[in-house]
């Protein structure tokens, strides 16, 4: 849901994330939820990317600070991996403000991170409906009417298996270092054979 609030957007970030890794540590082995945005070269199914890991964040390019900083982590993460690994990883960053990023916007603020990382965005309902499958919970700070806004979310990275299942859910500060751990352990158990599928 959407609300239009007046507090504090660190204290609210800091709380909906501590709430969010709760609740999200009975879904952690669970099914990811399929879904279908656009990215700049099309449609983009979640299920599409089975036998790969994914790294699934929900953002916006007018972010101040946790955005950038989460995909520099990751971006810093996939730097550590060699180059077969890091194929076989794929980053989707879900827009959380779909009036204000387009797929070539999306494409073009990842860029600067990683030319690989793939930018989703979708009508409002899609975009509801997907944020709503992980449980990102979503405040609008400002006019939302104007272009002087930020929209306050829940800030966590979600790691799906090459199975499909949510394997781990990595907050905001996860450390580079940390993130490489965890992708290290998950991808060593894809078949080898999955990164010339991937290419």
């Amino acid at each position: 849901m959407i609300f239009s609030v007046r507090r504090s957007s660190a204290t609210l970030l800091v709380c909906l994330s501590m709430l969010l890794i709760s609740s999200c540590s009975a879904q952690q082995q669970g099914q990811s939820d399929d879904f279908t945005l656009q990215s700049v070269t099309g449609p983009v199914s979640l299920s599409d990317l089975r036998g790969q890991i994914v790294l699934l964040f929900f953002g916006y390019t007018h972010c101040p600070d946790v955005c950038p900083a989460t995909m520099n982590n990751v971006a810093s993460a996939l730097r550590q991996l060699d180059t077969t690994d890091a194929k076989r990883v794929k980053v989707l960053f879900v827009t959380v403000d779909p009036e204000r990023d387009s797929a070539e916007h999306l494409a073009k603020y990842l860029s600067f991170f990683n030319p690989d990382f793939i930018g989703l965005t979708g009508s409002p309902q899609a975009i509801k409906k997907t944020t709503a499958q992980y449980d990102v919970e979503l405040f609008i700070e400002g006019d939302n009417k104007s272009d002087s806004y930020e929209v306050i979310h829940s800030s966590l990275l979600f790691l799906i298996n090459g199975d499909g299942k949510i394997a781990d859910v990595m907050s905001h500060h996860t450390e580079p270092d940390d993130i490489a751990i965890a992708l290290r352990k998950w991808l060593n158990l894809l078949p080898l054979a999955n990164a010339k599928s991937s290419d």
